[in-house]
């Protein structure tokens, strides 16, 4: 996978469910939607504790092959009962740790229609659960970036947007006119859906937030 700096990515800015057309659908037909982030995304990396952020339970981690990756503590660190490790209020800066925890994942990539725009705000809504961990519907929080297609990179799954709406939870929204490179696209769904769009689409997109689900402290 590629991994340029989350810095860059988010600024330069820097399962998913179907991004097939959405035309006929109605949004309650989106309440029962099951969605979920597969195991294959999961990831397993030590690391140093570089920053907190008590008020939204998020961290920032130095991994040694990954770079510097911020993320959000998920209710699992929270309630350690549930899942082991350690809570996030034991977590100090400069701590070495074992980080289990879930990179962008892309739920939703389409040309917007209104009836794509209401599926992505219903996603939103719902949340995303983790799969084969009972009890975790609804943890996995999704975000909404939406906007004008500026260039595509099928080979690395990447897409470029212009006057982008939405943004991640706890973040300021890009400013008007802010040429932004969303996360790489990981499902087979939304690599396919990225064929499909060309510069000057308009285009929505809904990504999970990087989540942490088990913190262990090593040292």
């Amino acid at each position: 996978m590629l991994n340029p700096s989350r810095r860059t990515t988010l600024k330069y800015l820097g399962f998913a469910a179907a991004a097939a057309p959405l035309a006929g659908l109605s949004v309650p037909a989106f309440a029962d939607e099951d969605l979920y982030i597969a195991r294959r995304y999961q990831n397993f990396n030590r690391g140093t504790i570089h920053s907190l952020d008590p008020k939204t339970r998020g961290l920032v981690v130095d991994f040694p092959e990954k770079g510097r990756v911020k993320m959000k503590a998920s209710d699992l660190v929270v309630n350690t009962s549930a899942y082991g490790g350690n809570a996030y209020s034991q977590l100090k800066v400069g701590q070495l740790v074992d980080v289990q925890w879930y990179d962008y994942v892309d739920f939703l990539i389409a040309k917007t229609s209104p009836e794509v725009t209401a599926h992505a705000k219903a996603m939103v809504a719902q949340g995303a659960r983790i799969e084969g961990i009972p009890g975790t519907e609804h943890m996995i929080r999704l975000f909404i970036m939406a906007g004008m297609v500026v260039k595509t990179d099928l080979q690395y799954s990447l897409l470029d947007i212009i006057n982008a709406s939405g943004g991640e939870p706890d973040k300021p929204a890009p400013d008007s006119g802010e040429v932004i490179r969303l996360p790489q696209i990981q499902t087979d769904a939304g690599k396919a859906a990225l064929a499909t769009l060309k510069p000057g689409d308009q285009v929505t997109t809904v990504y999970s937030v990087e989540t942490a689900i088990k913190i262990t402290i090593v040292r």
